[in-house]
């Protein structure tokens, strides 16, 4: 009797303390807007990423219809869950015609009895442009007017390498900070730098069981922009399922991929007529 009482009180410590490290996710997907997560994907995770055309406060919001008329700019990715704490991924991208993989690996996952308060994860992206070379003409130089273009294949591949620190605060606040390094191995002109180091801060208010508001805003620390309103900024709504997410969303860039997110000039939302995009994400995920 002895033992069936010291094996009952063992199981129930085990059980209670299982349930103090039970892990918790900071927020439902992968990917926020623009901006990856601490969150791995649960099986095959297919994601549509649409931005519509350029708009501002002007008379183009019904004379190109919000955009719809415009070209857009799509990405298509297809996730694999390796495991608990890893996934990886292959995407293609209008712009550049870019095809990209990219990989997550979670080192600390948040867990409810705070032993361990955030979620740390490292992400990397590897892109190559497929487009077409561009004819510069034979006397083109590089940006330093001296040594003579010539285009190579590295001269296609652009690297994203994110650390994710993220923290679940309540049942309805969750925020992250993600230090981002972008490497492009080719730049236009004498002023770019092939390096950028910009420092992402976003996060997410659920208001509902299914419904949640997103933001993302992200700081330049080199290659800056004049106004703090001109780094990438976006802001929007999420409704989810159970295996379905979508989001709708306004934001100052038209890229897709933070290679070029991070690196291109955003539109101008500060000033009259302050342009801007409306954009959706889908997610779809599969088990098997």
């Amino acid at each position: 009797m002895r033992r069936l009482t010291l094996l009952g009180l063992m199981i129930s410590f085990l059980s209670l303390t299982a349930q103090q490290k039970e892990y918790v996710n900071a927020f439902k997907n992968k990917q926020l807007i623009n901006t990856q997560t601490t969150v791995i994907p649960e099986g095959f995770d297919f994601t549509i990423m649409h931005r519509f055309g350029k708009i501002g406060l002007d008379d183009r919001i019904y004379k190109d219809f919000l955009g719809f008329d415009s070209p857009a700019n799509i990405r298509f990715s297809l996730s694999y869950k390796l495991n608990d704490r890893s996934y990886v991924a292959v995407g293609r991208t209008k712009i550049g015609k870019t095809i990209d993989v990219e990989g997550k690996y979670v080192l600390l996952r948040q867990t409810n009895d705070n032993s361990t308060p955030l979620s740390v994860a490292l992400f990397n992206n590897t892109g190559i442009n497929t487009e077409e070379d561009k004819n510069y003409g034979p006397n083109a130089f590089f940006g330093d007017s001296i040594t003579p273009y010539e285009s190579t294949f590295s001269h296609r591949i652009t690297y994203t390498t994110e650390l994710i620190l993220s923290r679940k605060f309540s049942d309805k606040v969750s925020l992250q900070l993600s230090p981002t390094f972008v490497y492009k191995n080719l730049v236009l002109g004498a002023e770019e730098n092939h390096f950028t180091c910009v420092l992402p801060f976003s996060g997410r208010y659920q208001y509902s069981f299914g419904s949640a508001v997103l933001f993302e805003y992200a700081h330049k620390l080199n290659n800056r922009s004049e106004t703090a309103l001109n780094n990438p900024f976006s802001l929007g709504f999420e409704f989810g399922t159970a295996g379905h997410v979508f989001q709708v969303f306004m934001s100052n860039s038209y890229y897709l991929r933070e290679a070029n997110i991070y690196t291109q000039e955003t539109y101008d939302f500060l000033n009259a007529p302050n342009e801007f995009v409306l954009g959706f994400n889908i997610r779809r995920v599969w088990w098997f």
